[in-house]
């Protein structure tokens, strides 16, 4: 890993790059390519800008495509010391429009064809690739020529507000600050070592979690990669042809990536790790990718409320069998308890809720006092309540068990959904699946599933019970089986379990495809 000197905001970690390597390629697109120096000089033009133009709370929303004009925007954003705030294209109007009211933006950039998902309001809209008076491009060409003055940044000083909660129910705005993306930065430098050989394949949205991979990248003088439209035969291209060397996925996107017939270990001459977040990969997927990328999958986990790098497990530790369900250690700038149902720390391999602090803890929710306070333990330890179930093992590795709010109590058992769909997935022949429950009279809590299978399978819901009754038991076996073609996901693509019924009912399942 290239030397990193201690980097103190977002601007200066750009800097870093452009003295490692100032006529090395930062920023690619099917467009345009920007070299360091090309790259700095068009963020300090597009902040010049935007400083003399900023709403009085500094909130700026960025909602576009992955693409250079993106990153640009973004790091102009932060450099300016305004305030980030990134709204996915893909979220629909109805739900752009809650977060909007909700940061109360007077300011939005977006490229051209993400425009339409921005509703009509009282706010400023500026386009990302255009080149009418009314656009990035003509602040860029205004002030390129003005000397930059960097903003003054302290460790607290907010830099974004991110949403989460926006398909579960009512947004709230995750406020991160400059301390947040730093240490964040820095414990993904740690862990994966990225270095100026590196070249990112940007593929999830940079509205989200992708967005975590671009000051590291460029902090070493690497190269950022960047995907408009990521279907699968550029993404292989972007790993064969382009010398893709990192990547982060959600786990339904390397399914594709995997089960399409044209790849193979050929198409990844350059690879150094492959990882997955957002959602747990079942263990004959991990094996899969293994087979193919070899020793070349990681995994993270973490929340918007804390970003990236809870923990993590590296390429090398995932070949270990016995850590294949973990997420890994605890990241450098967080620490890690299980905690029972009165706060208190719980021993080893003990199932309660996973709790974090540290640097890459958010500072709190937008607006919303009485909201941070309810995710925060009342003790001085301030222990940040994630909502996830899991425990430790004796070497400090964490193994997710699913939601607290997903837990099912049928029968007088509680039941783990993720235990379920993981022996669900486990079965050949099941693409993906969602396990749920329904009020019942007798169970209280009814087990069921959705399952969706590959083209070649024959299975039926028969083989399929029987298949989990052996690995499971009767008890964690559900009641009901349903044959779905898709199961419903939010836009970053997680599944959104309590939506599953509804497809159910929109499919019209036969009732012989119930058991």
């Amino acid at each position: 890993m290239a030397e990193v000197h201690e980097v103190l905001s977002p601007y200066e970690a750009l800097c870093q790059g452009v003295a490692l390597n100032p006529e090395g390629i930062a920023a690619q697109d099917s467009r345009q390519v920007l070299t360091y120096s090309e790259l700095l000089a068009r963020v300090q033009a597009l902040a010049t800008g935007l400083t003399q133009q900023a709403p009085d709370n500094k909130r700026i929303g960025l909602c576009a495509r992955n693409c250079a004009d993106n990153l640009v925007a973004y790091l102009a954003i932060l450099s300016a010391g305004l305030v980030w705030v990134p709204i996915n294209p893909k979220n629909g109007r109805t739900l752009n429009q809650k977060l909007i009211e909700k940061s109360q933006l007077s300011m939005v950039i977006a490229d051209c064809e993400s425009q339409s998902e921005i509703p009509d309001g009282s706010y400023k809209v500026l386009l990302l690739d255009s080149k009418d008076g009314n656009s990035c491009q003509a602040l860029i060409e205004q002030f390129m020529d003005q000397q930059f003055k960097p903003a003054s940044i302290g460790p607290d000083d907010i830099l974004a507000i991110k949403f989460t909660g926006g398909s579960t129910g009512e947004p709230k705005g995750v406020m991160q600050s400059c301390s947040n993306m730093m240490a964040v930065m820095q414990s993904l430098l740690t862990v994966f070592e990225f270095n100026g050989d590196d070249c990112n394949l940007a593929v999830a949205p940079l509205s989200h979690g992708a967005s975590h991979y671009v000051l590291p990248i460029l902090a070493v003088g690497g190269r950022h990669l960047l995907l408009e439209t990521p279907d699968i035969a550029s993404i292989q291209q972007g790993f064969s042809e382009q010398g893709a060397t990192v990547s982060f996925m959600p786990p339904t996107l390397i399914y594709k990536l995997l089960d399409d017939p044209n790849t193979t270990s050929a198409t990844f001459p350059s690879l150094r790790h492959l990882t997955y977040s957002a959602a747990p990969m079942p263990l004959p997927r991990i094996q899969q990718a293994l087979d193919i990328l070899g020793r070349k999958l990681s995994t993270v986990y973490g929340q918007t409320e804390a970003p990236m790098v809870i923990s993590a497990l590296p390429p090398k530790a995932m070949t270990r069998p016995d850590l294949q369900e973990s997420v890994g250690r605890a990241g450098p700038f967080c620490d890690i308890a299980i905690l029972d149902k009165n706060h208190n720390p719980l021993p080893a391999g003990q199932v309660g809720e996973i709790a974090a602090r540290g640097d890459i803890v958010m500072s709190g929710y937008l607006g919303q006092p009485e909201k941070t306070q309810e995710v925060f333990t009342k003790s001085e330890s301030h222990w940040l309540l994630t909502g996830d179930l899991g425990y430790l093992s004796d070497e400090g590795y964490l193994f997710i068990k699913g939601r607290a709010s997903d837990v099912i109590i049928s029968g007088g058992f509680n039941i783990y959904p993720a235990e379920v769909e993981d022996a669900l997935m486990a079965i050949d022949g099941i693409r993906e699946c969602v396990v749920f429950s329904t009020e019942d009279d007798y169970w209280g809590e009814k087990l069921e599933a959705a399952v969706c299978l590959t083209e070649q399978s024959r299975l039926d819901q028969n083989q399929i019970i029987h298949q989990l009754k052996e690995k499971l038991g009767p008890v964690k076996t559900p009641k009901q089986i349903y044959l779905l073609q898709s199961l419903p996901r939010n836009p970053v693509g997680k599944v959104v379990r309590k939506d599953v019924r509804k497809v159910i009912e929109k499919q019209q399942v036969p009732a012989e495809y119930a058991r």
